[in-house]
């Protein structure tokens, strides 16, 4: 007991750093091995779309697999903006349009498969998705010879090329063709017995043709303006060969796009490989060591590596937010982007990481059309439209930009404020609410006081006013949000935990944890506090095991590992989390090229593996409730772990490492100067405190730690003085790594992809 006291007298003093050597967090990695070793290696080829390699830059991207019917590659295009405008021939999207549907009106639309044809049967080959250089490399073995091929999408060009080399003793000539997407709703294709499936009419037919080398596929659209994609081929040596495609999307407006795909070609051709090669190579590199995590589980670790690869290619600053697909357009049921939990999940990954960039157009959207979907989200669905908005907060806060918060946020938040006073009544002396949904419990049915919106209201009132607060405004407003959360009724609760609403209990097996959205991810419950982290945890335990958990879904498991980490267990986080990894497919299937779909195979959502690496991201770093958690749940066969630059709320960079079980050091890098919180299990252990500047440091416990330290330095607590503050990568055996792409033997039974006419014959 005297050696605790004496340790935590030891954390109070303030200082400046003493140390004769500068302090600073050493780091030498080989990032080129310790992110090659996450690649996903095909042993076995690809035969569909559900286990195809992937390559894209944030607009532009395709998925990589073989036809055995045409024995060609199919390198699948897609581009995210691509979607009709029915209803509105003035804009890019209808969406915002009244009465404008996503399935219908501004859905994706397919844009076409183009086909390298070796001109002999494929016999079998293996392909490589490196994800250092973003890029993918085949090797094929057909009748004719051996055939390799080489693909990516420059990150700084709306251009897709693909080099091909036949050996010397290649018999054949290999060939190019087309199959242009057939351009209808593909709910209209999918659900042909739906009423406005048989009324709909579809856009015109795709027009073929070639001009000066280019081969150019245009598709117009019947509300006006047209997409196009054209393709060159050009010889690079006597057995090699570079093609360059481009899909431009100049809607609203009509014949510009061919021109501009065309130009496109003709600038990067222009550039000449090399160059484009080494642009695109720096940005890769750039952003993945922006931040690191080395665990000792390899799956979890080649994952969540392959989770951040993803992300890059699907969303870009300027770019169109992240729908179901990003860029690796799939017929689907659900052809564009849904709000009762799909694009926040999708953006999850991107706080924690440290990758803040990828997020920002999910604030566009937000921005551009929020009448519209304050509209459309208004009344019964209005938490959703809530919970949009906390993504929105978080994007902000992360970053600790108080202007944004105030300028940008505020305004939208005090909207929906609003209309969540529309909804309020008197109940018992408390206010309550009127029906509305907790997303997917019963379909659209709708509930008294349900915990989804009485969550979403408790951190929006919250949020309000501590936003406010800060920038000393709307003073009479913070009175009544503070008066309102005040007299908000208790959360529904039952024998088993939260209910769905004060009329109904969790009964039936769910996939969505709507009702448990108050711990995560908007953390107005706190597990810290006792009667709070029992109820959320007899929740939990319910909501899982319900009639067998027969209809949880993927989501579900990554929702419940970021549930178990918040609670601070981790061996159960980790436990879900490979659930998805590994489990059996329930409702939706996870697959081994790390993307998931539901319904059989069919239908394509994104968000569920992304949100996967947020999973991750929370075992190692938490920052709710205004303190910084390192190692907040960490599984118990994890002795081994580190991170560099993961990103806290506030804008604190952190980085930790731990050995044998026992935490090392803990570095914590502010940009604000404001005081934080800093929580660890180990904390008392970690003795020595040192920093690049002054800082004030107060133990408030054995685990806890009250700190301020300048903008812009650094603060270290370490096991001792010794102790080197450097990033230890994960020790795995390289046999264990490249756990994804399918291995001999996995490539899946049947062909998953709904049998419709979507795309038309190769020309």
């Amino acid at each position: 007991m005297r050696t605790i006291i004496a340790a935590l007298i030891g954390l109070l003093f303030y200082s400046s750093s003493i140390n004769s050597q500068p302090l600073a967090i050493k780091h030498n990695l080989n990032w080129e091995k310790e992110i090659s070793k996450h690649n996903l290696v095909w042993e076995d080829l690809p035969l569909q779309w559900n286990e195809g390699a992937f390559t894209g830059n944030g607009q532009l991207g395709m998925m990589v697999y073989i036809s055995e019917k045409d024995s060609a590659v199919v390198f699948s295009i897609g581009r995210s903006d691509v979607t009709d405008h029915r209803k509105d021939p003035n804009r890019k999207t209808s969406i915002g349009t009244p009465g404008a549907t996503v399935v219908f009106d501004y859905c994706r639309l397919p844009i076409g498969k183009l086909l390298l044809k070796p001109g002999a049967k494929i016999l079998s080959g293996t392909i490589t998705q490196d994800i250092w250089n973003a890029e993918l490399r085949g090797k094929l073995l057909t009748e004719a010879g051996n055939i390799s091929f080489r693909a990516f999408t420059p990150r700084d060009a709306d251009v897709q090329l693909i080099e091909v080399t036949q050996d010397g003793n290649f018999t054949n000539k290999h060939q190019w063709k087309f199959a242009p997407g057939r351009a209808w709703s593909p709910r209209a294709l999918t659900r042909p017995d739906d009423i406005q499936s048989k009324t709909y009419v579809g856009n015109d037919l795709p027009e073929l043709s070639e001009k000066d080398g280019y081969n150019i596929c245009k598709q117009t659209l019947t509300a006006g303006g047209d997409y196009a994609t054209v393709y060159k081929e050009v010889k690079t040596a006597a057995n090699s060969s570079l093609l360059y495609i481009a899909t431009a999307n100049e809607v609203p407006k009509a014949g510009l796009s061919v021109p501009l795909a065309i130009k496109t070609i003709s600038e990067t051709e222009k550039r000449t490989l090399p160059a484009v090669l080494k642009a695109h190579c720096n940005w890769w590199h750039n952003f993945y060591t922006k931040s690191y995590i080395g665990l000792p589980n390899a799956q979890v670790e080649d994952f969540y590596w392959i989770q951040l690869y993803k992300m890059a290619t699907a969303s870009r600053a300027g770019g169109p937010a992240v729908d179901l697909f990003g860029p690796y357009y799939k017929t689907s049921q659900w052809p564009g982007m849904w709000w009762n939990l799909n694009i926040q999940l999708t953006y999850f990954p991107v706080y924690t990481s440290n990758h803040l960039e990828l997020g920002e157009n999910m604030m566009d959207i937000v921005d551009e059309n929020f009448p519209f979907l304050l509209k459309t989200f208004g009344g019964e669905k209005l938490g959703d439209m809530c919970w949009t908005m906390h993504n929105y907060w978080r994007q902000l806060a992360y970053a600790n930009d108080q202007k944004g918060l105030q300028q940008r946020w505020l305004p939208k938040a005090i909207a929906i404020y609003q209309e969540y006073k529309k909804m309020m009544i008197a109940e018992n002396g408390k206010i309550g609410l009127n029906p509305m949904r907790s997303p997917e419990y019963k379909g659209t049915a709708s509930f008294p006081n349900t915990n989804y919106n009485l969550a979403n209201l408790r951190w929006l009132l919250s949020t309000l006013t501590s936003v406010s607060e800060t920038a000393k405004v709307n003073s009479s407003a913070v009175a009544e949000w503070k008066k309102t959360l005040s007299q908000l009724m208790d959360y529904p609760n039952d024998e088993n935990g939260l209910m769905i609403s004060s009329n109904q209990s969790v009964a039936i097996s769910h996939r969505h944890y709507s009702h448990l959205l108050g711990l995560y991810p908007l953390f107005v419950m706190q597990p810290d506090n006792l009667k709070d982290s029992m109820l959320i945890d007899k929740t939990v335990e319910h909501w899982l095991n319900i009639e067998g958990g027969k209809a949880l879904a993927g989501y579900s498991f990554t929702g419940a590992s970021s549930l178990n980490s918040a609670l601070g267990r981790g061996d159960d986080a980790l436990k879900q989390l490979l659930k998805l990894l590994n489990g059996p497919s329930n409702l939706g299937q996870f697959y081994r090229n790390t993307f998931y779909a539901e319904s059989g195979g069919k239908n394509e959502v994104i968000e569920t593996p992304l949100s996967g690496a947020a999973s991750v991201n929370e075992m190692l770093l938490q920052s709710w409730g205004g303190k910084i958690r390192v190692f907040p749940a960490l599984p118990s066969t994890w002795k081994n772990a580190s991170f560099h630059n993961l990103l806290a709320e506030g804008a604190y960079e952190v980085s930790a490492v731990t050995q044998n079980g026992q935490v090392q050091w803990i570095a914590v890098k502010s940009t604000s100067g404001k005081p934080f919180n800093l929580k660890n299990s180990q904390l008392a252990n970690c003795k020595v405190i040192e920093a690049t500047g002054k800082y004030s440091s107060k133990s408030i416990s054995a685990t806890e730690t009250a700190i301020t330290l300048a903008a812009g330095e650094t603060i270290f607590l370490k096991r001792n003085k010794n102790t080197e503050t450097t990033i230890v990568p994960s020790n795995n055996p390289m046999s264990a790594h490249q756990s994804f792409g399918v291995k001999k033997g996995q490539q899946l039974k049947r062909n998953q992809d709904f049998q419709v006419f979507d795309f038309y014959e190769a020309k």
